[in-house]
């Protein structure tokens, strides 16, 4: 379940807006913007997922270094979504069981379970669509709350 309330605007949107209500803002936690480096026990399909989306996510500015567990548990859990995608494509959805019968691919609940792991965290680490148009406001983008018109 997701969390309650509206999605927290970007520091630079509310830099922009002010604070018209008067409100205290909550606290943020600031890290320095510093890619983490891979943990050496990932498998070579992980590594070349960290590789992949590190180099972009860093050029975002929103990964420092106490982000490695987060981006190690994504990279794992896409290892491991890679590798029951291809043992599904190779036997097929159904296996024959040991009393003859027909039932879903074993790999199959690990599939689900790591496209859930990769899904989640990818929005965590604002590597889906979504998430980065949620983070940061696009430009042209006036919906005119601020009373300011183009």
């Amino acid at each position: 379940m997701g969390a309650r309330g509206p999605v927290p605007q970007p520091d630079n949107v509310r830099a922009l807006r002010g604070n018209p209500g008067g409100h205290r803002a909550p606290a943020r936690v600031k890290a320095a913007p510093k890619a983490p480096s891979p943990p050496s026990w990932l498998d070579a399909e992980a590594k070349a997922e960290w590789r992949r989306v590190v180099p972009d996510l860093d050029r975002l500015g929103v990964l420092a270094r106490v982000d490695r567990a987060v981006l190690a548990t994504y990279c794992s859990s896409w290892a491991k979504f890679v590798q029951a995608e291809r043992a599904i494509q190779r036997d097929g959805l159904t296996v024959v069981g040991h009393r003859g019968a027909e039932r879903k691919h074993p790999a199959w609940q690990q599939w689900r379970e790591a496209a859930g792991v990769v899904a989640q965290l990818s929005r965590e680490l604002f590597a889906s669509p979504n998430a980065r148009l949620r983070s940061i406001k696009p430009e042209g983008d006036d919906d005119g709350e601020d009373g300011i018109l183009d």
